[in-house]
């Protein structure tokens, strides 16, 4: 995988982890029942992306940069 892959992947990591983010914020908004139904969903996303961030943070290949901060989803 070259660079330009590499950083793209790290910029859609973080596009989603800011969606998340909005997501949530519209979420606290609703009502009680609906709160509930897209709070589960979220939380599911959100456990996905969290594994998908490891993943790249870990990846052997040196898919993330040598001591790189990452920014993205805090679980």
């Amino acid at each position: 995988m070259d660079l330009p892959e590499i950083a793209r992947i790290r910029s859609l990591l973080l596009e989603a982890t800011d969606a998340i983010d909005r997501a949530r914020l519209i979420n606290a908004t609703l009502d009680v029942d609906d709160r509930a139904m897209l709070a589960t969903s979220l939380d599911e996303i959100s456990s996905a992306l969290h594994f998908l961030q490891k993943l790249y943070l870990r990846n052997p290949g040196g898919l993330a940069e040598e001591h790189a901060h990452w920014t993205g989803l805090a679980m």
